[in-house]
């Protein structure tokens, strides 16, 4: 008789619900035989049993006098039989033809190391039955395996499982369609799974080689012109690797990196640096708190010095950083957009272009990450024209003892203001804070930026978090995604320049942003930059003005009652 041991329930279900499953037979290990003798474990009863961890041995797949599979008692029997012995008729139409061998009785003394991946996997398989997570670790597997063998990568696979490819000679049965079944020698599927486990869990160089040779060791499929899949595009090579869990198909995209153009490697977020964590697009979350103009700190670590002007720059980084990840929900559109705006001169040598996808993939995930990201989307709609006020500017520049000057000085504060809570490029200013209003008007702000102060910002900003509490927004006004310690840079860091000497020509009223850029030797987008980070100090008296007083917060139901009428205008 046959006798079902040890979580028989949950041995079946993996047995019968999960790919590649049996609908009978069985392997066994003639050790466990002898020491319970008819006993066979229904763990025993499905592809993905292949090792007894016990022994440290391959389980075998039948008979090892007759070689047949071993046979199930479905119907009664006439004569009694030992159940620990083969029950394979030797002649079909004898019915008492039986071989009768012992199969306790075995020459095989082949024992698997204690670190081998087989009886690493095999024991996590296990596991997983034990806390419910086999599925998705079956998946993985299966997906990992059917890429492997079928591109017959068996040294590969030998390599990886740690079972000598001499013992896998002829093993692997050719697959009429390709990753349906599992391999029917018990040899081969511990080599596979160990191979597979072995794949999906290294990282680095040697592990992209592999998995680019197997895809690539595979004819594409005919796919039909209007599936979507060309020759060697993410989706078509992902393909070969079928039903693959997300996590193991960045792995697969991070192995092919270099072969893909940079508008996909941007799409599928493909930079090896970033294949453990997976796909996390959310596209209300990227464009709502990615600004226009991308964060000066991460410009400059993005920035290989091209000829492109800030506004350029800035836009081409923050459409990557929006699209990253999004994979094929922008395949069309996203594509030739990042195509349009990440051109050579922003990317340089091959090198730094790793590193800016690279450094790309970074912001994208820590502004997906962040909790207290800052709605930028939502900032522009905030009444521009309620913005420092006259009375308002008067009593700044009182503050900070700094003549008021005219109304084009209070309109280049405005702007720069406006900037600094929406992060919108300066070449998108519209309306009364519109750039190209006189000819000397791009010059003039220029000018205003370059001459800001340590205490002329802090006035600005306090004004602009009551100005947010006024509004009901309670986000500080300035705020920056987490920056990774851990990623190679193409750029410089926003103050790796001479500051204090930047200071002193300042101090000395050399304000000409070319004059500077040349004196520093940096180009003169960097210098703009490191003013606005780290503005110098004027060192006179400044007086702090309670602004929630001034312009206290309203209630969130005129708030509501006030925005609301302004969007129906």
């Amino acid at each position: 008789m046959w006798c079902c041991l040890q979580r028989p329930r949950a041995s079946g279900r993996v047995a019968k619900e999960h790919l590649w499953s049996w609908q009978a037979g069985t392997r066994y290990c003639p050790e466990c035989l002898t020491e319970r003798p008819g006993v066979f474990y229904l763990r025993w009863r499905t592809p993905w049993a292949f090792c007894c961890m016990k022994h440290r041995r391959v389980l075998l797949d039948g008979c090892s006098e007759c070689h047949a599979p071993v046979v199930e008692m479905r119907h009664r029997e006439a004569t009694l039989f030992n159940p620990s012995t083969c029950r394979a008729r030797l002649e079909a139409n004898v019915r008492t033809s039986f071989c009768r061998a012992d199969l306790r009785q075995d020459y095989d003394d082949y024992r698997l190391p204690e670190s081998s991946p087989v009886l690493e996997v095999h024991r996590l398989l296990v596991d997983s039955e034990a806390d419910g997570s086999t599925r998705g670790l079956l998946s993985l597997l299966q997906a990992a395996a059917t890429g492997l063998r079928a591109a017959k990568a068996y040294d590969e696979i030998a390599e990886l499982s740690g079972i000598p490819a001499e013992d896998l000679l002829g093993l692997f049965d050719d697959e009429q369609r390709i990753g349906v079944s599992a391999p029917g020698s018990s040899f081969a599927m511990a080599a596979l799974v160990g191979a597979a486990y072995t794949l999906t869990r290294l990282e680095g160089r040697e592990t992209r080689r592999i998995i680019r040779q197997a895809t690539f060791a595979r004819a594409p499929a005919f796919v039909p012109r209007d599936a979507g899949l060309a020759p060697g595009s993410p989706t078509e090579l992902l393909s070969r690797w079928p039903k693959a869990p997300s996590r193991f198909q960045a792995h697969i995209l991070a192995a092919h990196d270099q072969d893909f153009t940079v508008g996909q490697r941007v799409l599928w977020d493909t930079s090896p640096g970033f294949a453990d964590t997976g796909p996390s697009y959310d596209p209300d979350q990227r464009f709502s708190h990615v600004p226009q103009a991308l964060w000066p700190e991460w410009c400059s670590r993005l920035d290989v010095g091209g000829a492109v002007d800030t506004d350029t720059l800035s836009q081409a980084l923050a459409t990557a950083v929006r699209l990253n990840g999004s994979r094929g929900e922008w395949s069309d559109t996203g594509s030739a957009a990042i195509a349009r705006v990440l051109r050579p001169n922003l990317l340089g040598s091959p090198e730094e272009t790793d590193r800016i996808l690279t450094g790309i993939g970074a912001l994208a995930r820590s502004v997906d990450d962040a909790r207290d990201a800052v709605d930028y989307a939502s900032r522009t709609d905030l009444p521009v024209d309620d913005l420092l006020q006259p009375n308002h500017w008067a009593q700044i520049a009182e503050s900070i003892d700094m003549d008021p000057g005219s109304g084009r000085k209070r309109r280049n504060a405005r702007r720069y203001l406006w900037q600094r809570l929406t992060a919108t490029l300066a070449s998108e200013l519209d309306g009364d804070l519109a750039i190209g209003r006189t000819r000397a008007d791009r010059a003039e702000y220029t000018d205003f930026r370059t001459r800001m102060t340590l205490e002329f910002q802090r006035a600005l900003d306090a004004y602009a978090t009551a100005f947010l509490r006024h509004h009901g927004c309670a986000e500080p006004v300035v705020w920056l995604p987490h920056v990774p310690a851990d990623i190679e840079w193409p750029g410089p860091d926003i103050l790796d320049l001479d500051l204090q000497r930047l200071y002193d020509m300042l101090a000395n009223k050399i304000v000409v942003q070319h004059r500077l850029a040349v004196e520093l030797h940096v180009s003169p987008r960097r210098v703009l930059r490191a003013i606005d980070a780290a503005p110098p100090s004027a060192g006179t008296p400044s007086t702090s003005l309670d602004w929630v007083a001034i312009i206290p917060p309203r209630d969130a139901l005129t708030a509501w009652t006030e925005n609301t009428s302004r969007d129906l205008r």
